[in-house]
């Protein structure tokens, strides 16, 4: 009994990952195409609000950068239903069932779904999907058929389409009541519940741990956690404090703005970015080609913060290997800031930064160019390869393992 579930487990993991593979591609367009916007393109990017040239404003610019906004929008929603159809066609052609019409419907119905309602509070689209409920409606569809298939083909097929014109009447539901949006209700809770942001360590450390999780286990991560965000309170407050000119004497020293964002974001929560460089150091030093190539073309995405093809690839989402050193580097990269501007070797960031700006980056223009924090971020960035290469080693020894027995 034990090795049947065992043997099902690593049947599921297996196609899991593969459909995360055939995602891949579209990911990268997303990234690119997201780095295009955010450093060149929108009126809110790096090059308009450093440049303040004046062609941003026109109409005719405003309209090449809303429509490259749709185009990223689209490409969400796209990856979504692709993933759920791809898990389905995957899963139903391993137990030899007809796959074709089940995952065209798991298609539609993940659409429907998350073009009327994944958008965070501020109605721009989340910058990924909920993997979690993802796989819980490919799993969902899966057991239809399953289920009805034995008593005839038509009865499984009259059941997914019920089942998708409800979740459309749902979707259009929720359309003409925006509040009753799940995403936005998520985005909405956490604001709330956070108030007016963590101003003590342990907080903030706190409020990091929970990123890490929720991107492990392929839960949607709050913009609060994920971007710098500057509309909690404790962060205007600091802003006001040194505009005032008394920088040595704000109010809140420790806030998710001035520890977790310019310290503990290289590439994304858990410093992807120094996960991406051990995988290419023990792939290279294992000669694991794929691995290899992975972390070379997700590179330069990663460093601009776009890391969505780089957490598929790997992948890095419901992989729990990665829980532990994910938790070890934030811990230790926070720490290190935190002891560094409470002793004075830094000054906090608190300055606002252009959208678009690297998290490499952050700390120092934050903090109104202290070249002092591009040491800083050098030393956590070694020091946190150096935590994750043994993990990596086990991951990546365990995955070729998997790879050749299929």
């Amino acid at each position: 009994m034990k090795h049947s579930y065992f043997k099902y487990f690593l049947k599921f993991r297996y196609q899991l990952y593969q459909s995360f593979s055939d995602v891949f591609p579209f990911a990268m367009i997303y990234a690119w195409l997201a780095i295009c916007y955010n450093l060149l393109i929108s009126e809110n990017s790096f090059l308009a609000e450093t440049s303040q040239w004046d062609f941003y404003l026109q109409g005719w610019w405003l309209f090449i950068s809303q429509s490259l906004s749709n185009v990223l929008r689209f490409l969400t929603y796209f990856m979504s239903a692709f993933f759920v159809a791809s898990f389905i066609k995957r899963d139903l052609e391993h137990s030899k069932a007809d796959s074709y019409l089940p995952s065209l419907l798991g298609f539609l119905a993940v659409w429907l779904t998350v073009s009327k309602s994944a958008q965070g509070a501020d109605g721009t689209p989340l910058s990924q999907p909920s993997w979690l409920l993802l796989i819980f409606i490919s799993l969902a569809i899966i057991l239809v058929v399953r289920l009805w298939r034995w008593q005839s083909q038509a009865l499984a097929y009259s059941g997914l389409g019920i089942i998708l014109i409800s979740i459309y009447l749902i979707s259009n539901f929720l359309k003409h009541f925006p509040s009753f949006k799940p995403e936005y209700l998520l985005q909405m809770s956490f604001s709330d519940w956070m108030g007016n942001g963590p101003s003590h360590l342990w907080q903030v450390l706190l409020w990091s741990l929970l990123a890490i999780f929720l991107l492990i286990f392929g839960f949607v991560i709050p913009n609060v956690l994920l971007h710098p965000y500057t509309e909690l309170t404790v962060v205007g407050d600091n802003l006001s404090a040194a505009l005032n000119q008394s920088i040595d004497k704000i109010p809140h020293l420790f806030t998710l703005y001035t520890v977790k964002d310019s310290f503990a974001m290289f590439g994304g929560v858990g410093l992807i970015l120094a996960l991406a460089i051990a995988v290419f150091i023990e792939s290279r030093r294992r000669s694991y080609p794929p691995y290899r190539r992975l972390a070379l073309w997700t590179m330069i995405p990663i460093i601009f913060d776009q890391n969505l093809p780089f957490l598929l690839g790997l992948p890095v989402i419901l992989q729990p290997i990665l829980l532990l050193p994910m938790v070890v580097t934030t811990l230790i990269a926070e720490g290190l800031g935190a002891l560094c501007l409470q002793l004075g070797w830094l000054g906090p960031s608190v300055y606002t930064v252009p959208n678009g700006t690297p998290s490499l980056l952050f700390g120092f223009l934050a903090s109104n160019g202290d070249w002092r924090y591009l040491l800083v971020t050098l030393v956590i960035l070694v020091l946190s390869v150096l935590i994750y290469l043994p993990f990596v080693k086990i991951a990546l020894s365990k995955e070729v393992a998997h790879e050749k027995t299929h």
